[in-house]
C-alpha cells in the first residue's frame, strides 16, 4: 500500500456529489465512470468503496484479474468474488439453487440469495477495467443481464477507459448519456487537497508551481505528495525527480495519439522553445508544419486540437495553446519524433514534390514535341515550352 491509498478523493467532490445523488435517488440506474489510462479511475472506486455509509458493502470486481474464458465462467468468478467479500464482513449465502449454471443460475438463483442474505444492507458493485465486458467471449446484451440486477438493494458503477467510450453507444438505453460520468485531470484545489495531506504548512507558490508542473495529472501530483518534507524539499529538486519517474507515463502518453497528433503537439513544443511569449494559434502552426514538411491546413489542425484538448493533453485560453504540464512539453522537446512515412501523417502534398512534379512533366512534353515534331524544317530550331509560374 502507497502513501497516496489512503488519500481523500481529491479533486472529485462534484463527481462524488453526483453519485451520491444517483444511488440515492435512482438506485437502479447503474452509473458509468470514463477516463483515459492512468487518469485514477482504479483509485477513484478504491476511495468511493472506503466512504460508503456503514449500510452498504462495496465489492471492488477487477475485472482485469479475471480471465473471461466465456460467459458462465464470467458468472461463476463473479459469484465466487462476491462471496469472499461478504464472508469478510461475516455474511453467509443459504439456500443457492444448484441445479442451473450459467447466467440463469445468478440472475435467478445466486444474486437473490445475497441480496436475502444482506437484509438491512446494501450491496455496491464497483467493476473496474468494465471495457472488458466488451470482450468477444461475452455476449453483446451482458450490460442488459447486469443492468437488470440494479435495485435499492443492488447498485453498480462501471469504470470505462475512454478508448471503449465511442461503444457504450451500443449499449442504450441500458447505459444512458446521463448516467456517465467523466474523470479529468485534477484542478488546482484538487491538486492542493493532495499536496496538503502529505504537508499542511505547503506554500501557495509551491502548490501553484507543481499545478503548472503536472497540468493536474493526479500521479505526478501525488508523486510531489510523496516528495513532500524529505530530501526534495525544493522546486528544482522535485521536478528533476518526478520528471525521471514519469517518463514512462509521458512515452505511454505519447504512443496513444495519433500521427498528426503527434505532429501538432511537436509544433507547439517546438514553438514555446522558439519564443515563449509568442502566442500560439492555430495558423502558428499551420505555418510551422509548412516549413518543417508535415502539411497540415487549419482545419485538419483544429479538429486534432479538439481531440487534444478532450483528451487535456493540452490547454487553450483565449485562442492560444500550449501544452498541457510543465514536465510533459519538457519530455515533448526533448523526445518527441515523427516517425515513419511523411504521407501518413497527413494527406497534404509537401510544396516540393508538387513543383518536382511540373518540372519533369515540361521536361517530358519538351522530349516529346523534340522527338516527333517536323523533321524536314530548315529552321533547326527545337519547340520549347515555358512552365507558367
Amino acid at each position: 500500500m502507497t502513501a497516496t491509498d489512503n488519500l481523500p478523493i481529491a479533486g472529485r467532490d462534484d463527481q462524488l456529489t453526483r453519485i451520491q445523488s444517483q444511488l440515492a435517488n435512482a438506485p437502479q440506474e447503474p452509473l458509468v465512470v470514463i477516463g483515459r489510462k492512468s487518469i485514477g479511475k482504479t483509485l477513484f472506486l478504491h476511495q468511493l468503496a472506503t466512504i460508503t455509509p456503514p449500510h452498504i458493502i462495496p465489492i471492488i470486481i477487477a475485472l482485469t484479474s479475471i480471465d473471461i474464458d466465456d460467459e458462465s465462467h464470467f458468472w461463476v468468478m463473479t459469484s465466487q468474488h462476491i462471496v469472499e467479500v461478504l464472508e469478510a464482513h461475516g455474511i453467509g449465502i443459504a439456500d443457492i439453487p444448484l441445479n442451473e449454471s450459467g447466467r440463469v443460475w445468478f440472475v435467478d438463483g445466486f444474486f437473490p440469495a445475497v441480496v436475502r442474505a444482506m437484509r438491512q444492507r446494501d450491496l455496491l458493485l464497483l467493476w473496474d477495467d468494465a471495457h472488458r465486458l466488451l470482450d468477444n467471449n461475452l455476449p453483446d446484451d451482458i450490460f442488459s443481464a447486469l443492468r437488470g440486477l440494479c435495485s435499492a438493494q443492488a447498485q453498480m458503477i462501471f469504470a470505462f477507459d475512454i478508448a471503449y467510450e465511442d461503444r457504450l453507444g451500443q449499449f442504450m438505453p441500458f447505459i444512458i448519456q446521463k448516467h456517465q460520468l467523466r474523470l479529468g485531470n485534477l484542478s488546482r484545489t484538487g491538486c492542493e487537497t493532495i499536496l496538503r495531506s502529505h504537508l499542511d504548512s505547503i506554500g501557495d507558490d509551491m502548490i501553484e508551481a507543481i499545478y503548472v508542473a503536472t497540468g493536474g495529472l493526479p500521479h505526478l501530483v501525488q508523486r510531489y505528495g510523496d516528495e513532500m518534507g524529505g530530501e526534495h524539499a525544493n522546486i528544482k529538486t522535485m521536478n528533476t525527480v518526478v520528471y525521471d519517474q514519469s517518463v514512462k507515463d509521458f512515452l505511454a502518453m505519447w504512443s496513444a495519439c495519433t500521427p498528426d497528433e503527434q505532429l501538432v503537439l511537436t509544433a507547439i513544443a517546438d514553438l514555446f522553445y522558439d519564443d515563449p511569449l509568442r502566442p500560439i494559434l492555430t495558423t502558428t502552426i499551420a505555418t510551422w508544419s509548412v516549413q518543417s514538411d508535415y502539411l497540415l491546413d487549419e482545419t485538419a489542425i483544429n479538429a486534432v486540437l479538439r481531440g487534444l484538448l478532450y483528451a487535456e493533453f493540452i490547454r487553450i485560453s483565449n485562442h492560444q495553446i500550449a501544452v498541457n504540464g510543465d514536465l510533459f512539453r519538457k519530455w515533448l522537446l526533448e523526445n518527441a519524433r515523427i516517425v515513419g512515412d511523411k504521407s501518413q501523417t497527413s494527406q497534404a502534398i509537401p510544396m516540393n514534390l508538387i513543383i518536382g512534379g511540373i518540372i519533369i512533366i515540361g521536361i517530358a512534353i519538351l522530349l516529346l514535341l523534340a522527338s516527333f515534331g517536323d523533321t524536314t524544317s530548315s529552321s533547326g530550331i527545337i519547340p520549347t515550352v515555358t512552365i507558367l509560374p
